[in-house]
């Protein structure tokens, strides 16, 4: 199986494997420091309804969100009534980006942002006391809270991704500490040939033999303009723009969708757009001869907000917005299951 995947940082090698043996530490106390906690019997804090946590190992996008959303969706399909909580990173007094994202496209289920996930869940509870449902968006190493089902989303290009922690790969922990997951997703599945599926999937069976695995793809759902207004054809000339955590993943699905990809940028994830950004933005686009400027829907929020202020964009703003292709049946299995198992008990959110 391949590792290579480019360092956070660019700087010499052994400055960052300095670096990582200090984050491994940094982990290493982390994690002592839960598992005394737990013997203690203070953690984990549960919650009286099941409790899905949609986490992955490295930094950078891996689809947590739309997973939350296509989870979301098929829990409300059933008759059930989900919520959602998450920490709310790189949020302002409305949340951050996922959660706009989230309220756009389920605005009938509710979600609590706190960097303690069981005040965010307990406040959601209280709000919503019908909820029968948490799903916890980024939750892996938010090990406090007790959960019923850990979901671990993988790419499926680069599972280890580079097989070293911070800085000198990207993964947030040790890999074999996706020994604690109960369900292994790959995503991007489109984007792998049959061998390097094969390589993966063969990867994870030898390291992790009793973690059941699925794969998940992503499609193109729908093209809208910021205002509502009918998208134009995909075959026109567009500059791609984003602030997301894989770019490229945008990058690629833009023109696996048949855009005819003029000019491109790539910003920081969360980066906050002014409107200096989109008239830089708009003269680039006009000068390489694009006729509109596409971005994904984490970043439409923020944009929307700086056009509601009164901002005219000299060219249309289009969102590709994607959707999960994913076989949940084991994991709504897995949450039956989990529910059936009687009484939970529930803990103070002291965080």
């Amino acid at each position: 199986m391949t590792l290579s995947v480019e360092p956070v940082l660019p700087w010499p090698r052994p400055i960052l494997s300095l670096l990582e043996a200090c984050w491994k530490g940094v982990v290493g106390i982390d994690r002592w420091r839960h598992q005394r906690r737990e013997r203690s019997g203070d953690w984990p804090l549960k919650l009286p309804v099941p409790v899905v946590s949609i986490g992955n190992i490295a930094v950078g996008g891996t689809g947590k969100t739309p997973v939350t959303e296509a989870l979301a969706r098929h829990w409300l399909e059933r008759g059930g009534r989900p919520g959602i909580v998450s920490r709310g990173y790189r949020g302002g007094p409305d949340g951050n980006d996922e959660f706009a994202m989230l309220r756009r496209s389920l605005p009938e289920v509710p979600h609590h942002q706190h960097r303690c996930r069981h005040v965010a869940g307990t406040r959601l509870l209280e709000e919503h006391p019908d909820t029968d449902l948490i799903l916890v968006d980024d939750g892996f190493q938010h090990r406090r809270l007790h959960r019923d089902l850990d979901l671990v989303l993988l790419d499926a290009r680069h599972p280890l991704a580079g097989g070293h922690c911070l800085p000198l790969g990207r993964l947030r922990e040790p890999w074999r500490q996706l020994a604690r997951a109960d369900h292994l997703i790959l995503t991007r599945a489109q984007r792998c040939d049959a061998a390097q599926l094969s390589r993966s999937m063969g990867f994870l069976r030898q390291w992790f033999p009793g973690i059941p695995r699925s794969l998940a793809s992503t499609r193109l759902a729908q093209v809208r303009t910021l205002g509502g207004a009918t998208a134009p054809d995909p075959a026109i000339p567009v500059l791609g723009f984003c602030g997301i955590g894989v770019p490229d993943s945008f990058r690629h699905s833009l023109i696996e969708g048949g855009w005819k990809l003029r000019a491109w940028r790539s910003l920081a994830d969360h980066h906050r757009y002014s409107i200096r950004d989109l008239e830089r933005l708009n003269r680039e686009a006009i000068a390489a001869g694009a006729q509109a400027l596409v971005c994904t829907a984490k970043d439409a929020p923020k944009i929307e907000r700086l056009l509601a202020s009164g901002y005219t964009s000299q060219l249309p703003i289009l969102v590709q917005e994607m959707r999960i292709s994913l076989d949940v049946g084991p994991i709504l299995a897995g949450i039956d299951a989990s529910t059936a198992s009687g009484t939970r008990e529930t803990g103070a959110p002291s965080c």
